[in-house]
């Protein structure tokens, strides 16, 4: 039932939006997917407790999309509907964009029988309304905010970012805001943000103030551009920088956030440096450096490591203080492209010995058509799994391989 009255509010909210767009050609697209995945865990592998052998995901989702585009002004309104049939896999958890929304928008409803559940749920993705000017913009809504230059992390990205492997990027999640644009000139832009924490909060979860950051980008000397960052984001006190450029035909980018944080005061330093290089047959290969000082740089760190409210969320997404990352992107056919990451941590044991723990994943991209494509993709992870009391000893050795299938396709 709950279903059904999303799908009928969905329905009327996309009435009233054409409707108030008399006037001007409304685009109205879509995009479905179909997704498949399995993982066997092993000793010390999450999922490896919960009594099943082989862990399965089969998801069946939809966006739709309404845009509207006139001479002064535009619109946005995004839905997303969805069915998953999970056996051996928890629910999702919590996402970054979840503390810069002031209402859900959302809805699910979860059935389990056993090791075995399914969630259908519904969720107003995007919903602003623009209006332009000469040299500006002033937007209010759910709408997405991305900043940073990192290809795997980017510190500028207060408000969130994808995850270095995850699987769909095409659409950030929106975060309800008020968000000024000013372009000085033709190269540069000033972008100021004032996010809307949420306004229920469940019991036992801190209060999240709201959030507001200033973002300027735009180039400074011959071939580079500068990006800064200042502002207060859930309460810490935030500022940062990015250069980018490009020397004898190698891409180069150093980005770091300087963040003190509420309650403690302490200083947390994130930063990135990462090299970019095309070869002739048009592979690009990728290298990125990270480091946060508010990671795990000892085994016995992992076990104490904070768990505040942005590691939570998903807003720092890596467990260790050192990482590396190195990509590899290339064309093999018109129809066929590859896509492989290697990201890789190290830890202190008990002995003060590092030990190394490596992610890999391998991406398979086949174009079935204009609007449509099918990907395979691997991923395998090596190193210390969990302790017997379930806490991760490594930064990827707890995740068990995992083969995923998707297709989708746009309309």
């Amino acid at each position: 039932m709950q279903l059904a009255r999303a799908a009928r509010v969905a329905v009327l909210g996309a009435a009233l939006l054409l409707m108030s767009a008399a006037g001007h050609a409304v685009d109205l697209t879509a995009r479905v997917s179909l997704l498949g995945a399995a993982s066997n865990p092993s000793s010390g592998d999450s999922g490896n407790a919960s009594g099943v052998n082989t862990l399965t995901a089969a998801q069946a989702g939809a966006r739709l999309m309404a845009d509207d585009f006139g001479e002064n002004s535009e619109w946005s309104a995004h839905g997303i509907v969805g069915r998953q049939q999970l056996r051996g896999v928890p629910p999702p958890g919590l996402f970054s964009s979840e503390l810069f929304r002031w209402r859900p928008l959302s809805g699910s409803q979860v059935s389990s029988d056993g090791p075995s559940s399914t969630v259908q749920a519904w969720e107003i993705d995007r919903a602003f309304y623009k209006w332009r000017f000469d040299k500006a913009s002033l937007s209010v809504g759910r709408q997405p905010v991305d900043w940073g230059t990192g290809r795997f992390w980017q510190p500028l990205n207060v408000f969130g970012a994808f995850a270095p492997t995850a699987l769909d990027t095409d659409f950030k999640p929106g975060i309800d805001a008020l968000v000024a644009d000013w372009y000085p000139s033709e190269f540069s832009s000033l972008t100021g943000v004032y996010a809307f924490a949420p306004r229920d909060v469940s019991a036992g979860s801190p209060s999240i103030p709201n959030s507001g950051a200033l973002h300027y980008r735009g180039p400074a000397g011959e071939g580079m551009q500068l990006s800064l960052v200042a502002g207060q984001v859930l309460g810490n006190t935030q500022g940062g920088a990015a250069l980018e450029g490009d020397w004898r035909g190698i891409g180069w980018r150093i980005e770091g956030l300087v963040s003190r944080l509420k309650g403690s005061g302490d200083t947390e330093l994130f930063w990135i440096a990462g090299l970019d290089y095309q070869f002739d047959g048009g592979a690009l290969l990728t290298f990125e450096l990270y480091d946060n000082t508010r990671g795990a740089v000892t085994e016995a760190d992992l076990i104490g490591a904070p768990t505040d409210i942005r590691r939570r969320y998903g807003l720092q997404q890596q467990l260790g203080r050192h990482l590396l990352g190195v990509g590899l992107q290339k064309e093999l056919t018109p129809l066929l492209s590859l896509n492989y990451t290697l990201l890789g941590a190290a830890l202190k044991d008990g002995q003060g010995q590092r030990k190394l723990s490596l992610l890999n994943q391998l991406n398979l991209i086949y174009s079935v058509g204009n609007e449509s494509d099918l990907l395979l993709s691997a991923a395998i992870g090596t190193g210390k799994g969990l302790d017997a009391s379930g806490n991760p000893r490594s930064e990827f050795g707890h995740l068990p391989p995992t083969l995923t299938l998707r297709w989708r396709c746009y309309f």
